[in-house]
This record gives structure tokens, sequence and C-alpha cells, in this order.
């Protein structure tokens, strides 16, 4: 009944990709001199990592409710393969390049365990943090709210989940009164998840309650609330600092819970693409840029602009998305247990034509299916 229609998926996916970028611009202070960064209203991403949840409950909800089955293999190959090529990047990165490039350097050499950790998205349990892999925390979060999807399906119309989301949001907006600390501040972010989980929660319950005029309400006024009580880690230093922030806020909810939109044709293909890039270029661009830095901008400083760093993010991204992501999640027809068994029956059969090759076929010069697949 309330499966949304198809023509509101692109907007969502624009949506997405908005997001993105909007980190993306803020994070080009982070690796060049302000005066080459892309010129941004507010330097905190913040607004848009609790935008993102809110998509990010919207659409879980609607996998869990229309697909169940194979949910979670499905939430393994979204985010697990192109996780592990951000750390890979930032390995590489690191042991050919260090701190040269002197921009995100870890003051402490990270260990294996770390990098291990940041592969399994252990983040929101260890202090394990590298800061080239910083943006990695919403995410390793988001993973717990993807396990926790299917008891909270079992938790609906039930007075849980409201009493979960007051019980939240009410601990993010006093959280200053709590911590004088950066919300994602911190190396360990088990405690971020908790006080965030409201911004998820909330395009959960717009997904099954839509329209629902006091939820919309009320998410909106905490919402503002935030911004009002943590304004400095919103980057709130003059009107229009606040007015982005809370833009986006309210206009995130408005358009899921009232599923604003519903496009087709052209528009629609090109809104869905840009949605597809929106997670490779937000788990990838800190790990790129780490490397860039310290490698093509260390010898050629003057190419170091945010433009430059947008455009190789943006190039990355979608290199990420045709050669990685898409082949594992979007192929038609093939299961995951299809491809290991691929893999399988081709490290078997290089096994064997070693073996051939050093000793002969025994008995005979037929190569057998079985001891191919064996």
């Amino acid at each position: 009944m309330n499966e949304p229609q198809r023509g509101f998926w692109p907007v969502l996916g624009g949506l997405r990709f908005l997001l993105a970028m909007w980190v993306l611009f803020d994070h080009t202070y982070n690796f060049g001199p302000a005066e080459r960064a892309i010129p941004v209203l507010t330097k905190s991403g913040l607004m848009a990592v609790m935008c993102f949840f809110v998509i990010s409950g919207f659409s879980i909800h609607h996998s869990i409710a229309t697909r169940p089955e194979g949910y979670l293999r499905r939430r393994v190959l979204r985010i697990l393969p192109l996780n592990m090529l951000a750390v890979l990047i930032g390995w590489l990165a690191w042991s050919m390049f260090g701190a040269a490039g002197g921009y995100l350097a870890p003051a402490k050499p990270p260990t294996a365990l770390q990098f291990i950790g940041c592969m399994l998205l252990l983040e929101a349990f260890l202090p394990i943090m590298i800061s080239f892999l910083y943006p990695a925390w919403s995410l390793s979060i988001e993973a717990v709210y993807y396990l926790l999807a299917p008891l909270f399906r079992k938790l609906e119309g039930r007075p849980h989940i409201p009493a979960l989301m007051i019980a939240s949001g009410l601990f993010f907006v006093a959280w200053p009164l709590f911590r004088n600390e950066y919300v994602a501040g911190r190396n360990s972010y088990w405690l971020t998840g908790i006080v965030m989980l409201w911004a998820w929660l909330a395009g959960w319950v717009a997904y099954r309650q839509p329209r629902d005029r006091r939820y919309l309400l009320w998410l909106g006024l905490a919402g503002v609330a935030s911004v009002a009580t943590q304004a400095r880690f919103f980057d709130v230093h003059n009107f229009g600092s606040a007015a982005v922030n809370c833009v986006a806020w309210i206009g995130t909810l408005v358009v899921v819970f009232h599923r604003v939109g519903d496009l087709g044709g052209r528009t629609a293909a090109v809104l869905d693409y840009l949605g597809e890039l929106s997670f490779p270029l937000y788990i990838l661009h800190y790990p790129v840029l780490f490397a860039v830095t310290g490698s093509l901008f260390r010898i050629y400083p003057n190419l170091n602009w945010g433009i430059s760093q947008v455009a190789i993010s943006l190039a990355a991204a979608m290199l990420a998305y045709h050669v990685v992501d898409k082949p594992l999640r979007l192929s038609r027809g093939t299961r995951l247990a299809d491809q290991f068994g691929r893999l399988r029956l081709w490290a078997n059969g290089f096994a064997f034509s070693r073996r051939v090759m050093r000793t002969g076929v025994p008995g005979s010069s037929k190569v057998s299916r079985i001891e191919l697949t064996r």
C-alpha cells in the first residue's frame, strides 16, 4: 500500500547526489588552501549526513517491506565492496606517500588492525577511525541501522519506534549540554549512532505513514532546534548558513513524507544515475583526495584547486560504480552464490592447470568436469 510511484525514486536519487556534492564541496577546505576551495554557505556537512539518514531510512523500509528475501545480502553488496575499495586506496596512499601531502595525515601511523577494522565497518564500536577514511563514520552507523531494520519491522504499530525517536531526538538537541564536542568528532561512534537514530527513523516512519503532518511538524521543529543548539557544529555564522541547514532538513522531510515528484524519461534516467554515483562519491572522495594531494598535487601544487578535487572525485566515483559497484550489485539473474561458485571454478581450474603442467594428466589426456569443479 505504501510503495511509492516509480517516478519518485529518481527524485530521491537526485537529492542524494546533491547531498554528496554538499559534503564534497565542504571537504575541499580540508585538502587545499581555503582561498582555492569551493565557495559554500556552510563548511559543515553534518546536515547533509542527517538528510542522508532520512533518505536511507525511507529506502531501507521499502527494501525490507517489498523484498525481505535476500535483504542483508543486498545491503552487504551495496556497502562493503566500495568501503573495502576506499580502505584499500587509503592504505596504498599511506604506504606509498605517507604524510607527504600534509593533508589529513594521521598524527600516529595507522595499524594493520585499524585498517582491517575499517574494512569491516567497526568504527561504530571501536576507536579505530583513520583520518583519511573519515566519511566512513556515518556508514558504520548506518550499517548498524541496517542490521536493526528487521527488528524495527517487527515493532511497527507499537509505541517503541516513536519512543526511540523522542529519546534519540531529545538527546541530539541537548547534545551540547552533555559534551562540548562535535557530535561526529570522536574515534568511536556508538554514542553518535544513538543520538542520530531519530533522523534515520524519520525516513522509516515516512515510508509507513506518508503525509503524516504530526511527524512532519515535530521532526521539522526538532531539526531546527538542533541547528540552534549546535550552531557551531552546523557552522551557522550568519542568516545564510542557518537557512541552508534548515531548508535542507525541512525540504528533505517534505520530499519523503509527501513523496514530491514523479519523473520519467531522460530526466529520470539522469537522476537515477546521479543517485547511483552518490554513495561511491561520498565514501571514496576522502581517500582519493588524500592520495592525490600526497602525489600529484605535491608535485604540481598549482593544480590543487577545489574544482580539480571535485573533478577527480567524480571521475573516481564513476569508475568505481562501473567497475566495482554495478557489476557486483546490479547484474540481473546472478546470485552471490553463483559468483562465488564461478570464482571457485576458476581457482580450481587454475590449480589443476598448474598441476597438469608440472606432472601431466595421469592415465588420460581428457580432463573431467568433476576434477575441475571439485
